[in-house]
């Protein structure tokens, strides 16, 4: 029994000499997995991507109007008389698209977001001015003698400042960046892809 008893308390001082076991690592916490957006494009509204289509086509229906016109070419006049001939059709041809694109300016329904009608307000603004300065530089010329070369150079200065009347008009979706609703319709607005 002594040496049960010796074996016993040699094991029990073994076990105390042993080094104490480590402690179990803790519990690895759960790192939570990334999370992945998909960007989601905003849905354009119906109404707001109609009326963006109708006022783009109307600007940019301006825009290639005058430039067909412009490729046409005409001959370079040989008296004061032809020159003064080709002035007024100048003058009436810029009077014809302006105030073809007020019309259809105006026609739109109501802007969805207030900004559209601020927009279409100014557009509308400027090109009635243009439609009326040339209409009225064309009546004057129009009215002047044949071969009167003072009557020209009125009718020029029209020409030239209804020109500058427009300026700020030829980008229609560049004037409603400060709306998100009417950029996303633009995007998809076939009138707005010019």
């Amino acid at each position: 029994m002594k040496i049960a008893a010796a074996l016993l308390g040699a094991c029990l001082l073994l076990t105390a000499c042993e080094s104490t076991p480590a402690a179990a690592p803790p519990p690895a916490t759960q790192q939570p997995s990334p999370v992945q957006t998909i960007p989601v494009q905003p849905t354009a509204d119906p109404a707001a991507v109609s009326w963006m289509d109708g006022f783009c086509s109307a600007v940019h229906g301006y825009r290639e109007r005058t430039n067909r016109e412009a490729e046409i070419g005409q001959p370079s006049p040989n008296s004061v008389a032809e020159a003064q001939k080709a002035l007024s059709a100048t003058l009436g041809g810029i009077a014809a698209r302006t105030g073809e694109t007020v019309d259809k300016l105006t026609a739109l329904p109501p802007a969805p977001v207030p900004l559209g009608e601020t927009v279409r307000q100014g557009f509308v603004a400027k090109f009635t001015k243009a439609r009326d300065r040339a209409t009225e530089a064309k009546a004057k010329l129009d009215r002047a003698k044949p071969g009167n070369e003072a009557s020209q150079d009125p009718a020029a200065a029209a020409v030239q400042q209804a020109q500058q009347d427009l300026d700020g008009t030829y980008d229609p979706v560049g004037a409603v960046t400060a709306s998100p609703e009417l950029m996303t319709a633009a995007a998809t607005a076939p009138g707005c892809r010019a």
